[in-house]
């Protein structure tokens, strides 16, 4: 057994001097001792702590998965080695079969079937060639109705265009010229102001030239006659310079004069070219008209390809009856199904039987020799991978446990862990458990799933669950002592301003050793586990509760 130190919560409490009570003379020296005895308790402070709500039951362990094995053969048992209780690997052969009898079955199914098949071929092909024939042509018929109705509708459709083609053609074309007629007019006048500005401009241009040109010579002439005249030469570099730059004005707005006639014309030639584009869009009564004359054909061709089509579909096909192929067939596949059997049961039977997964043989009904049928049962698997323990919780703590809850399982010497997976919704009567409660009254059905088996799992043997129900960290804590339950309610014993008094609380998360503190209380605040024969209101004098340190066994 391992031991496991658990430190009760212990909380340091003041001494208070008594006052007030009955009167005690000075020279009663025993009396008053004796009274000062019989109004003194323990207290202790409220404090903060961890608690964890358990709860504890016992269960069964059992397979979350087990599998019944049936022979797959009628045949004689070459192999059946194992026992009940024998634990088995997945993949592990554990059955074969002697399959002699089964094999001369099947030559002679083999030999029946291709004989059936030489007489049942012929006719049903014959019949089939016939049947799909007149399939065919009744599919055909279908597929060529619909394109005769959609081919009358095209012709209809085209016969409705040409009546109004021509007046629209023409109203649109009319629509065209206009519009673009006006556009021309209107670029020939924006055309005829832009050349105009263009003759200007070069007016401009060649005249600022001349006046460059002229103030180029007088700017050489004065630079020759610079050392006689100076003031003349810097007069005629100003008329230089400002006669180039005249210049080079009258250039740049004579090229953009040009740019824009160049811009204009491109522009008229494109209206021009749609001009020439609309007007040859004449031919569009000629198209709709070679349209009608090319779908009326085709659905003459249709309407006579769909009256073959139906007279094939309704004539005599000369195939097989209904009743008469039917027989022929099921013949057939009876001696087929018969050879298929057999060569299916023997490939199972050579196959034998493996071991699916890990487990524990629980039932044998088969022995090395003996002969076994087809579907009979030959021995069960349980599984040592998915394993549960079937717990049983009574009334009083049912509701504490909830599905995904953390589980601690011990048997067989070995500690595992679990998860509560699964809570019955159904009350048992006289089921029994840990808790003496669940014997005489209905206790409800859980399954703890072990989440770490291994080789070491035993079947069916007792285990001890302890379900991790709640938790509550670093709360206010009093021990199981200190809280007490009235017909009001809970409730603890607190000393306040020397006096003892009764206190209300609510508790959360409780232990076996202590309990969360919910409302009612303060930390730091004196609780009194023990009041002993005091009542409440009575003055007392509180003393330190000692630290008490307890060792649990497991």
């Amino acid at each position: 057994m391992k031991k496991k130190k658990v430190l009760k919560i212990v909380i340091p409490a003041a001494a208070v001097a008594v006052i007030g009570g009955a009167a005690v003379l000075n020279n009663a020296a025993n009396a008053g001792r004796e009274l000062a005895e019989a109004m003194t308790v323990e207290a202790m402070a409220v404090g903060t702590g961890d608690v964890t709500e358990t709860v504890e039951t016992n269960g069964t362990v059992v397979s979350g998965q087990q599998k019944v094995f049936f022979s797959p053969v009628n045949a004689n048992v070459n192999m059946a080695d194992f026992q009940v209780g024998d634990l088995v690997k997945a993949g592990t052969p554990l059955v074969s079969f002697d399959l002699k009898d089964l094999e001369e079955q099947n030559q002679k199914a083999e030999l029946t079937v291709r004989a059936n098949e030489l007489s049942y071929q012929d006719s049903v092909n014959k019949s089939n060639e016939a049947a799909s024939r007149q399939a065919r042509a009744r599919n055909q018929a279908a597929a060529l109705q619909a394109q005769v109705n959609a081919k009358t509708q095209e012709v209809e459709n085209l016969t409705n265009a040409l009546t109004g083609a021509a007046n629209q053609l023409a109203e649109i074309q009319q629509q065209e010229t206009e519009k673009i007629g006006s556009k021309m007019e209107h670029l020939q006048k924006q055309l005829k102001t832009a050349q105009n500005e263009l003759e200007e401009a070069k007016k401009a241009y060649d005249k600022a030239e001349s006046v460059q040109q002229t103030a180029q010579v007088n700017f050489d002439a004065a630079a020759a006659a610079a050392e006689n005249d100076p003031q003349g030469l810097e007069t005629a570099r100003e008329k230089l310079n400002q006669a180039n730059k005249d210049l080079t004005d009258a250039k740049n707005k004579y090229e953009e004069k040009q740019q824009n006639v160049q811009d204009l014309e491109s522009q008229m030639e494109d209206l021009q070219t749609s001009l020439a584009g609309a007007a040859e869009n004449k031919g569009t009564d000629i198209e709709l008209q070679q349209k009608l004359q090319t779908a009326q054909s085709e659905l003459a061709e249709l309407k006579a390809n769909l009256e073959s089509q139906k007279a094939m579909a309704e004539g005599d096909s000369g195939a097989l009856s209904s009743a008469a192929r039917e027989q022929l067939k099921t013949n057939n596949n009876l001696a087929e199904l018969e050879s298929k059997s057999l060569e299916e049961l023997i490939a199972e039977g050579r196959k034998g039987i493996t071991a699916e997964f890990n487990g524990v043989i629980s039932d044998k009904q088969i022995m090395e020799g003996a002969a076994v049928t087809q579907g009979m049962q030959l021995f069960t698997l349980q599984s040592i991978e998915d394993v549960n323990v079937e717990v049983t919780l009574s009334k009083n703590v049912y509701e504490k446990v909830k599905e995904g809850q953390k589980a601690e399982i011990s048997f067989a010497g070995q500690s595992y862990q679990g998860t509560v997976k699964r809570i019955s919704r159904i009350a048992s009567a006289g089921m029994s458990g840990s808790n003496q409660a669940a014997v005489s009254s209905a206790s409800i059905m859980a399954t703890i799933h072990i989440d770490n088996p291994d080789e070491n799992i035993f079947l069916g043997v007792d285990a001890k669950v302890t379900i991790q129900a709640a938790e509550a960290r670093d709360v206010l804590v009093l021990p199981t002592e200190a809280v007490n339950i009235g017909k009001d309610g809970t409730f603890c014993w607190v000393y306040e301003d020397g006096i003892m008094k009764k206190r209300s609380i609510t508790i959360g998360v409780t232990s076996d050793d202590c309990a969360e503190i919910t409302q009612g209380i303060d930390e730091g605040e004196q609780v009194i586990p023990d009041p002993g024969n005091h009542e409440e209101g009575d003055t007392i004098t509180v003393i330190e509760k000692q630290e008490e340190e307890v060792i649990e066994t497991e």
